[in-house]
């Protein structure tokens, strides 16, 4: 579960920006906060919803949780630049480098992890731990002179045995390399569970994110297929039904809509011995290929979804989901990745939740994931960035699960809590931001404004 996350010096964002997923004291909605009494007792919330106008900053805040998941992960080379981008509206900012910061629990240890980074060299990298009721350090790193120097606490030279082990991997630690990622690598134990989170736990959603392994869900849960058929009949979007269906591989027919390059590319991994199956997401449609190897025979056989529909006589008709509406493929990918983990701590970051989706559905969306924490049946949290005011309901969310985020005049995104505003008992959430009672609004000029040219 995420507790907290801070950024400095990134993109829009010049002075810190903090988003707190830890609760205010508050005597209303106490049914959704989201408790762990493993190790140090916590709670958090389990939706937070961040509105702002176009171009205000809320792309760039899962811009930033993006850029330091992938640098976790994945790490850089030799050599390479991390492809930070700091606030460059500023010239002394646009010259320091940028920090990130996230407070999270996993397997019961509260952590403490974040990074100072510029182009080239990561400055400063730190790990705290709530591993008993105090908190301790396990690694501070500093950069000096293009020599990183590792201060290990206890904890993580008890782990490894050997505190010289520790300044080998940190000699082996670029400059722009995180100490994180490269101690993963070689193996240390008791920094697996904080990169296993960033990895595992975090998912970031795009506008654009497919959940890619839908075809094979499909075969392989027949649970999900009705959970997520009994979605879109709740969402009114006129399917009855998902169903499966599995035939044998006719490469002319499955690649027939494929460039000859990615087409030969896909054949040869479909006639590799060792492969498996291959998720395949085409023009037309996502399929699943599955090799099957059975007593020295193989057989080539595609799944792909349907979608079931009602025709005006009671029958049914059947459709590639590639025929649905934009809305209605929006929904499946959703619910699917949503579906995956429900009890798990996973955290997902969702931007632009409204994306193609009916005001009614993205409500339904956000009750469903609120219902499943109250009703206990999950500990996921969700964040996302949307411009639906029909959301602001004070009877859907608590304050404190509503943000806003606007730019001041030096063009440097602020981000802000409803809770930190005062508000009236009984106040219309929706009717006080949209009147600009929150900020984070655009402050739209007057249309006879507009230069119009003249036709010759």
């Amino acid at each position: 579960m995420l507790l907290q996350f801070s950024v400095e010096n990134y993109l829009s964002f010049m002075d810190e920006v903090c988003l707190n997923m830890v609760p205010v004291k508050s005597r209303t909605m106490k049914e959704h906060l989201i408790k762990d009494k493993q190790g140090k007792k916590t709670s958090v919330l389990p939706v937070a919803l961040i509105y702002g106008a176009n171009a205000s900053g809320k792309t760039n805040l899962v811009k930033a949780m993006s850029f330091a998941k992938k640098l976790i992960e994945t790490g850089t080379r030799t050599d390479d630049s991390t492809g930070v981008v700091p606030f460059l509206l500023d010239l002394e900012k646009a010259e320091m480098p940028s920090r990130f910061e996230f407070i999270f629990k996993h397997a019961g240890v509260v952590y403490t992890y974040g990074f100072v980074i510029s182009e080239k060299v990561v400055h400063e990298e730190w790990l705290f731990a709530y591993y008993t009721t105090q908190e301790s350090r396990v690694f501070e790193r500093r950069t000096n002179n293009g020599r990183t120097e590792v201060r290990a606490g206890q904890k993580l030279i008890n782990d490894v045995k050997s505190a010289q082990f520790i300044d080998f991997i940190a000699q082996g630690t670029r400059p722009n390399q995180l100490f994180l990622t490269e101690a993963n690598e070689k193996n240390i134990e008791i920094l697996q569970p904080v990169f296993l989170w960033f990895r595992d736990n975090l998912h970031i959603i795009h506008p654009e994110s497919k959940y890619k392994i839908l075809p094979v869900r499909a075969h392989e849960d027949k649970d999900f297929i009705q959970y997520l058929s009994d979605f879109l009949k709740l969402a009114d979007t006129g399917i009855q039904e998902i169903t499966c269906v599995r035939e044998n591989f006719d490469s002319e027919k499955h690649l027939q809509d494929l460039p000859d390059h990615p087409k030969n590319a896909l054949l040869k991994l479909v006639n590799n011995s060792k492969t498996q199956r291959i998720i395949f997401h085409g023009p037309d449609d996502s399929i699943a290929i599955f090799c099957d190897k059975d007593q020295g025979s193989e057989s080539k056989t595609v799944q792909r979804l349907l979608t079931s529909h009602h025709r005006t006589d009671g029958s049914t008709v059947s459709f590639k989901t590639s025929v649905e509406s934009d809305g209605t493929r929006r929904v499946i990918d959703l619910v699917s990745m949503l579906q995956d983990i429900p009890d798990s701590g996973h955290v997902f970051i969702i931007d632009e939740l409204d994306r193609s989706l009916h005001t009614s559905i993205s409500r339904l969306f956000i009750e469903v994931c609120l219902s499943e924490v109250t009703n206990n049946q999950s500990n996921r949290q969700f964040i996302m960035t949307t411009h639906d005011t029909n959301l602001l309901d004070r009877n859907l969310l608590r304050r404190d699960e509503i943000w806003f985020i606007e730019k001041n005049k030096s063009g440097a995104s602020k981000l802000a809590s409803l809770s930190e505003f005062k508000v009236s008992e009984g106040l219309n959430y929706e009717s006080g931001y949209l009147n600009g009672r929150f900020g984070a609004i655009p402050l739209v000029g007057d249309s006879d404004k507009l230069v119009r040219l003249e036709k010759d």
